[in-house]
């Protein structure tokens, strides 16, 4: 089997017409990135463009929402196609979607505020803030270790990366229930797999802890917390914790899955018991109203977060790609904080570049809405001038055959490398061994022990593209590294502030 970077060009069966239901144009303006989504690789030196409309029948996405932010403010937000595929329900941009694991920028601005508050000490052991649960022991480990600035920055060391969503009518765990794994929870107890601090392992688990931390410390619920520290403060009337969202809540945009059908049925959507890690509903609106405060407090000392801590926020904690929530990248006017969200139904993403004051927001109510707010991404930056995700254009390189060859072989991670360079190549597939081989007269890459392929493109002679990596920010590579006799001693995997080296065996 072979991954393929091809988009669907099935189209959504029975989509209402796509419109703009609201927006409010800037002088740059940004409602122009509605005819100019592209993918990231471009094949000669044509772009072929395509419109929002095209895009989302082609991912069987009937509904999104964006905002689009210039010089720390929102200059349009608006809302395309449909809350529920066959309907003419419209989608703006006070429609609420589920936010997914965004909902982790949502948990690290609110531990930050009452961090300024004196109320939360992120680098005290979690331990001095719990009363209703506690971590299990394990000898090889120290406990205490645990703190938030860890568990924000996923270097915590826990596992249960995510949760999976719940159907309606399916019961939903309490939050020890989550912890423990126990009762409807629909996973593991939460638990450490490495020391805190000594590398990078993403965790929902370790923000449903952070969930607990906050509840104790408030001695409150979550949800109600959230409202008082973060949610009124910056005006985002239209989001909540609360799971399942409540019909009442009104302008809801419906999940769907990959073939553009209504799931979730009968209400409609999912929900999620594990509110700091995935469980907000937010609208593009109140979304852009966050992105706005989180970089307004990084370029000001009047921001919603001391300037202090919001520089703090937006440092990486090595070896992770995070900083106290985000994940973050580029450096002088291309630093950019960013983050994605995706439950079953529902595909998210936002961005903030903290020099410019620039940022994004992109909601869509369809399985396959990762794909489309990566075209979004790409014609928003076109449109507004955004030094990022410009074109990549393939040469057509024939090398020769021997050359090829010559790269071939068995390579696995080289454990002198340092790790504080690895930040999101660690672990998974990453730390697996990874076998080059020849096929069809190309250069494939394939994790051991699987039969499924990544194609691999030249870019130059020892240097190729990985497209089905299909990265938001920038691009994968792997760098063969061929010496004096005409082989491949080692390779490197390059991705965006982040490198793997591996030895051939």
């Amino acid at each position: 089997m072979t991954f393929s970077n091809c988009l669907a060009s099935t189209a959504l069966a029975g989509m209402a017409a796509l419109t703009l239901n609201s927006g409010v144009l800037a002088q740059n303006n940004p409602a122009d990135f509605s005819d100019q989504l592209r993918d990231r690789y471009t094949v000669g030196t044509v772009i072929e463009r395509h419109t929002l409309a095209e895009r989302m029948a082609a991912h069987n996405v009937p509904g999104m929402a964006i905002a689009i932010l210039e010089d720390g403010e929102v200059v349009y937000a608006a809302g395309f196609g449909t809350a529920r595929a066959g309907s003419d329900l419209p989608i703006t941009a006070d429609s609420v979607f589920s936010a997914g694991s965004v909902s982790k920028i949502a948990t690290a601005a609110m531990v930050l505020a009452l961090q300024a508050e004196g109320r939360i000490d992120i680098d005290q052991p979690v331990s001095t803030y719990l009363t209703r649960w506690a971590l299990a022991d394990q000898p090889e480990y120290d406990e205490d270790q645990v703190t938030l600035r860890t568990i924000l920055s996923h270097t915590a060391g826990f596992n249960l990366h995510g949760f999976p969503d719940f159907q309606p009518g399916q019961p939903m765990p309490s939050r020890i229930e989550t912890l423990n794994g126990t009762g409807p929870a629909r996973q593991g107890a939460l638990t450490l797999l490495a020391a805190p601090g000594s590398g990078y392992r993403y965790s929902g688990g370790g923000y449903t802890l952070a969930e607990q931390v906050i509840a104790d410390r408030l001695e409150t619920g979550f949800e109600e917390a959230a409202q008082s520290v973060l949610f009124e403060p910056l005006g985002m009337h239209r989001t909540t914790f609360a799971n399942p969202l409540p019909e009442g809540h009104g302008d809801i945009a419906y999940a769907h899955g990959r073939d553009g059908a209504p799931a979730a049925l009968p209400r409609g959507y999912e929900a999620m018991a594990e509110l700091a890690a995935s469980g907000m509903w937010t609208s593009a609106n109140d979304l852009g109203a966050l992105v706005v405060a989180l970089i307004e407090s990084y370029r000001s000392p009047d921001g919603f977060l001391p300037q202090d801590l919001a520089t703090d926020m937006m440092t990486k904690v090595s070896p992770s790609e995070h900083g106290l929530g985000p994940r973050l990248s580029g450096a002088g006017a291309g630093l950019f904080f960013h983050h994605g969200g995706a439950n079953n139904s529902y595909q998210t993403w936002i961005e903030g570049h903290l020099a410019t004051g620039d940022g994004l927001v992109v909601l869509t109510n369809g399985s396959r809405g990762s794909a489309l707010y990566t075209e979004i991404r790409n014609a928003v930056a076109d449109t507004m001038d955004w030094e990022i995700n410009t074109p990549v254009y393939l040469p057509a390189l024939n090398l020769p055959a021997a050359q090829l060859q010559s790269y071939t072989g068995t390579y696995a991670v080289d454990a002198d490398f340092p790790r504080d360079q690895r930040e999101q190549v660690i672990n998974g597939f990453f730390d697996q061994g990874l076998i080059v081989s020849m096929q069809e007269g190309e250069l494939v890459l394939a994790r051991e022990g699987s039969d499924q392929t990544i194609e691999l493109i030249a870019t130059a002679p020892n240097r190729f593209l990985i497209t089905a990596f299909n990265l938001r920010d920038g691009i994968a590579e792997v760098e063969f590294h061929r010496d004096a006799f005409g082989q491949s001693g080692a390779m490197t995997l390059h991705m965006p502030n982040a490198r793997s080296r591996y030895e051939r065996q």
